[in-house]
């Protein structure tokens, strides 16, 4: 613009100077002119500006984060998902259907605050909390028709942790144990819709023995996958990633502590993970573990068993599971994944008794919409010496979506 005025000004220069003469009146004009062509410029060199202000403002907007902390020294990030489905089970004699929050990945939200005092050093805290109504492990052949159905709001992480990479991490307050998933190791892909805790499918349902009453046995109640000591208030600590290995304790309220190891790696041509734990709980031992692997061709294996050692009585409840799976790119949008699973738990509600479930598994990956569709079927079976119980069928068809 700047160099349009010079231009200008100098064109209107040399017209002053021609030797043609000039009428009075042509001046006046010509000057009229000039003073319009400027004004113009201005007006277009003030527009120009604008733009570029509107553009910088807007690329500035976008490279902000979304979420800001009240400490300027802290990095805050918000997360969470929300995960429905349609659950329809089959008793044996009646049907149901239930509008339901899959207790295999909840409903929930976190936030994360850290802040990095040194290269090698992070400092965190962490808040997460689960909201689900009519939940896949406790609706049964009741709910819903007493108008009521079970709903929660509770903690999952309420904790701080320091993590060093040349010493590890500590973490204090409501979290993972340290066996906290040692059962539950699956890179099948098709965990949402099934994995070694079978019953959180259709945990709530019961039973219906074979003359038609209802039982007062849950499937919940006799199958179960004995994953060491779940989430906790505790104090835990991790060492360093060794090769792939890494070991963890914790001091758990109760006086219970636990041991875990776990390793993680990929080879040539495939990839595994697997980990083993031992709980030292009151009246009671536990030893479990899982190990799962991938093949580069989508293949993959998963297996998962445990044993509680109760001091006193005769119930000694031990599960084990097997996984078949496949993963696949059928479509652009994601991932698909299939598998068959089988389960079984010994004497977990009396001795004698032999719960069983067999599954199949599929989920599919929208990667765009950052969402995971899932169908699951399963079929449980409960044998109790002196009792008949019918068998126990669900289907459950949802999605969850992560933010």
């Amino acid at each position: 613009m700047n160099m349009e005025k010079t231009l200008l000004a100098s064109a209107i220069g040399l017209a002053l100077l021609n030797p043609v003469p000039v009428y009075a009146g042509e001046l006046e004009d010509l000057k009229s002119q000039m003073l319009k062509m400027m004004q113009r410029i201005e007006e277009l060199e003030k527009k120009q500006m604008d733009m570029a202000e509107t553009a910088e403002t807007a690329q500035t907007s976008s490279s902000k984060p979304s979420v800001s902390s009240g400490n300027d020294k802290v990095r805050l990030s918000l997360s969470g998902q929300v995960n429905r489905g349609v659950l329809v089970t089959d008793d044996g004699d009646e049907s149901d259907y239930h509008f339901v929050d899959n207790d295999a990945s909840s409903t929930r939200i976190r936030f994360i605050g850290e802040v990095d005092p040194s290269e090698t050093l992070t400092v965190g805290a962490a808040i997460e909390v689960q909201l689900e109504s009519n939940s896949t492990a406790s609706v049964s052949q009741s709910t819903g028709k007493s108008g009521e159905g079970p709903d929660n709001f509770t903690q999952r992480r309420l904790e701080v942790y320091a993590a060093d990479k040349n010493w590890g991490k500590v973490w204090l307050g409501q979290g993972w144990t340290a066996t906290e998933g040692t059962s539950e190791q699956d890179l099948s892909g098709t965990d949402m819709a099934g994995y070694s805790d079978t019953a959180i499918l259709a945990g709530g349902t019961f039973f219906r023995e074979s003359g038609g009453a209802l039982s007062s046995v849950r499937v919940k109640d006799v199958l179960a996958n004995l994953d060491g000591q779940g989430r906790n208030d505790r104090i835990r600590y991790d060492t360093p990633n060794f090769g792939g290995f890494t070991l963890a304790t914790s001091l758990i309220e109760g006086d219970v502590w636990d041991l875990s190891g776990k390793y993680s790696a990929k080879y040539d041509g495939y990839k595994v993970t697997a980990a083993l734990g031992y709980s030292d709980d009151v009246g009671s031992d536990l030893i479990n573990g899982s190990a799962s692997v991938l093949l580069d061709n989508g293949f993959n294996f998963t297996l998962a068993a445990g044993e509680r050692d109760v001091d006193s009585g005769s119930v000694d409840p031990s599960f084990f599971y097997f996984k078949l799976g496949y993963r696949v790119s059928l479509t652009t949008a994601g991932k698909t994944s299939f598998s068959v699973d089988y389960h079984e738990t010994d004497d977990a509600k009396l001795s004698g008794d032999e719960a069983s479930s067999y599954g199949f598994q599929m989920v599919q990956k929208i990667d765009d919409w950052a969402t995971e569709a899932y169908l699951g079927i399963r079929n449980y079976e409960l044998e109790r010496p002196g009792t008949e119980f019918e068998d126990v069928s669900a289907i459950l068809a949802g999605a969850r979506v992560k933010f």
